[in-house]
């Protein structure tokens, strides 16, 4: 057999949030291991355009962490020593109709901005005209948005990859290529990672299973842990559009599936609900055309002046995400094995918040005692 090779801690896989916590417990002077399947930022934490971090229009229950993210990401670059891909450029989620569900919008947004505003999320509403100053080609049936100067966007492969050079530098071992076989807890308090090659990795104090849409799998055959938790490839679409179609902001409509980035001075990146068709056998995302249909049909009714002069340049749905059955992810301990932490089930939300979750979840790891922003993302609630 193989020599094992002890850490304190062993983190299975290198997406942002894998990344971001060893960084933080490299930082505290932890020593860390990272294992992953293939390569840094090669699931959902990577791929085209740029992902959104903001806490306009977030579940309640990941909103704290949405905030402290929010003061997280600005910090990065400096601490990291490398870009960290952020940009603040200010959220806008836009709306449409005067009556949501029975009441009135109006109503329903100053009960969210208070709200927001209550959690440190600062939102202010905008109406018509608030609108149209900040973006002029917005449809005339946009009567309202909410506005959060605070978010922004972040490119995610730049940022993936500044936290794994960040926890390198700090002695963090980085393995790529390691293919993990099976997870134990040890007798003695602590855990053990096996990959196919017969090698070892021994966490003295914790096995931290990061893997995404691998770690259902990865549980319920070491541990027989069955999380309501379904993989999904959400599907991004990149557009040339005109250069002077101004839309400087994050925007999100509240009551369309549509998500717009600036990519460039010439490319937008659209998502926001749209996904390929998942191939079990090959475990790829394959595109597809009819939700991209339904995306340009969100996005040229937003900004009708899209409906010309636009040009699909780049369609991609080979990335996979992990959902869960409540839309908010799971992070817990596997019960009656305290030495395997494990978070999954991110429900395309992963990212934005990574940086405030490791945060937490190392505080929780160090101290043994779960922080209360963490509390609503334990396994129990399901009742399983």
């Amino acid at each position: 057999p193989m020599s094992e090779v002890s850490t304190d801690y062993v983190i299975v896989g290198a997406g942002i949030f894998g990344t971001s916590l060893a960084w933080t417990l490299a930082r505290a002077g932890h020593s860390v291991i990272v294992l992953e399947r293939r390569e840094v930022a090669s699931g959902a934490s990577g791929g085209p355009g740029h992902r959104g971090v903001r806490a306009n229009n977030r579940d309640l229950r990941e909103l704290p962490l949405a905030v402290r993210a929010l003061q997280i990401w600005p910090t990065l670059t400096e601490l990291l020593g490398t870009d960290s891909g952020f940009e603040r450029l200010g959220g806008l989620s836009l709306g449409e109709l005067e009556r949501v569900g029975g009441t009135h919008g109006r109503v329903t947004l100053a009960a969210r901005a208070a709200v927001q505003n209550a959690f440190g999320a600062h939102t202010e509403i905008l109406d018509a005209a608030g609108v149209r100053e900040k973006l002029p080609d917005v449809s005339d049936k946009v009567i309202y948005a909410l506005y959060s100067p605070n978010d922004g966007i972040a490119d995610h492969n730049v940022a993936t990859r500044a936290f794994a050079q960040a926890a390198v530098a700090l002695g963090t071992t980085l393995i790529e290529g390691a293919n993990v076989q099976a997870v134990q807890s040890g007798a003695d308090g602590g855990a053990q990672v096996t990959l196919t090659d017969g090698r070892v990795f021994a966490a003295r104090r914790a096995v931290v299973l990061a893997a995404n849409t691998q770690v259902p799998k990865l549980l319920r055959e070491a541990f027989g842990l069955q999380l309501p938790v379904w993989s999904f490839n959400p599907q991004v679409a990149q557009l040339r559009v005109s250069r002077d179609l101004k839309l400087d902001y994050l925007i999100n409509h509240s009551n369309r599936t549509l998500s717009i980035k600036r990519a460039d001075a010439d490319h937008i990146t659209v998502t926001g609900g749209a996904v390929g068709r998942w191939d079990d056998e090959t475990e790829t995302g394959n595109t597809d055309l009819s939700t991209l249909s339904a995306s340009l049909t969100a996005l040229t009714a937003t900004f009708p002046r899209t409906a010309t002069d636009t040009e699909v340049t780049h369609l991609d749905a080979s990335r996979a995400d992990s959902s869960a059955v409540d839309q908010i992810p799971i992070i817990d301990r596997v019960p009656g094995h305290d030495s395997v932490l494990y978070a999954t089930g991110w429900s395309g939300h992963g990212f934005a918040i990574g940086p405030a979750v490791s945060e937490a979840v190392a505080e929780w790891l160090v101290s043994g005692q779960r922080p209360d922003v963490l509390a609503p993302f334990g396994v129990a609630r399901f009742r399983l």
